[in-house]
């Protein structure tokens, strides 16, 4: 009896030790797993860190990382920079054409040296062999857009506007009939008038004040002369009129605008965050005037086609002293613009 429960109770502890066994290294199992994620993040974090690191500053910088991974290795020597920012930080530290000769000169890369401004790829050469090739290949004759030029209506003017045919009709036009010669040699009495004008205000006012700041005066003649050959109008840009100071703030506006660092230009996620310079709001503030204007002097030239106007009997569209208003209107078939392409064109 008493050897019977012993085997008895033998069994009994064999069987708990059986069942209990799986548990006991199943709790093993269990810390050994939950020890392991613990060991694991940081290799993981190391070794994704080491792939960002190798991406993010290869040569050219990470704007050029994708298309030295599509295409294999490019050899293009370059500045490596910054993650997400590229070289933009070393542009900013001085003259960026000195920083980039200087940048060029220590790594042997007068040819070409790529680098990246944020998320977009560029070129620099220092060779006038390779520059000229640069200039005349048509794998250049696009370019970004930077978004104030978009939004104040440039991607359908001459400058701007993406190689295409809409681009070949904007060149034709300007080539045959707002740039020929025969029209800029007939504007050359504007140009003189304007010229003297600037020349005796200058004159002016080095006699009532002994010098004189010679940026205003530039600026307003070649204002004037732009609107004459433009418009047909000329103003006295130095006088307080709403229209002299509406077109003078609405150009100030606009070239300040082209010029204002964006970073949406370069990193398009941060311009969403961060618009210091306030680009987009004052963008869509200033087309609206732009219109205004525009469309009224555009109006004024068709009235005076129709023989509506006051002016009308004065001189035929296609008389090489034509504004570049008249020689628009007058255009015929595929030649022929919409209003919005024409205030483009002539903003």
């Amino acid at each position: 009896m008493d050897v019977g429960m012993g085997l008895s109770q033998t069994s009994r502890d064999a069987s708990w030790f059986f069942y209990a066994l799986p548990a006991l290294v199943g709790s093993k199992t269990l810390e050994l797993a939950d020890s392991r994620p613990s060991f694991l993040l940081p290799l993981f974090a190391a070794f994704l860190s080491t792939l960002l690191a190798a991406w993010w500053f290869s040569a050219g910088g990470v704007a050029w990382a994708n298309g030295r991974h599509a295409r294999g290795a490019v050899p293009i020597p370059g500045l490596r920079g910054l993650p997400v920012v590229g070289s933009l930080y070393t542009l900013s530290r001085g003259l960026a054409h000195r920083e980039l000769r200087a940048a060029a000169d220590r790594l042997g890369a007068r040819q070409l040296m790529a680098f990246s401004l944020g998320s977009t790829p560029a070129v620099v050469a220092s060779d006038p062999v390779t520059a000229r090739e640069i200039l005349t290949s048509p794998s250049f004759a696009d370019r970004p857009l930077k978004q104030s030029a978009r939004l104040l209506l440039f991607e359908r003017a001459m400058g701007f506007a993406p190689s295409g045919a809409y681009w070949k009709l904007l060149r034709r036009i300007a080539s045959s009939h707002l740039f020929a010669p025969r029209r800029i040699a007939a504007h050359e009495v504007g140009r003189q008038l304007d010229a003297a004008a600037m020349l005796s205000a200058i004159a002016a006012e080095q006699q009532s004040g002994g010098f004189v700041a010679l940026r205003r005066h530039l600026q307003g003649a070649a204002l004037n002369s732009i609107m004459g050959s433009v418009f047909g109008r000329r103003y006295d840009v130095t006088s307080e009129n709403s229209d002299v100071s509406e077109l003078r703030e609405m150009v100030a506006e606009g070239f300040e605008l082209l010029g204002a660092f964006n970073w949406s230009d370069y990193v398009s996620w941060v311009g969403y965050l961060f618009d210091p310079h306030r680009v987009q709001a004052r963008c869509a503030a200033l087309v609206p005037r732009v219109r205004r204007f525009v469309g009224a002097i555009i109006r004024e030239h068709k009235q005076k086609a129709a023989g509506h106007g006051p002016s009308s009997s004065s001189i035929p569209y296609m008389v090489d002293v034509a504004d570049f208003v008249d020689v628009l209107l007058s255009l015929e078939g595929e030649e022929k613009l919409q209003e919005n392409d024409m205030i483009a064109v002539l903003w």
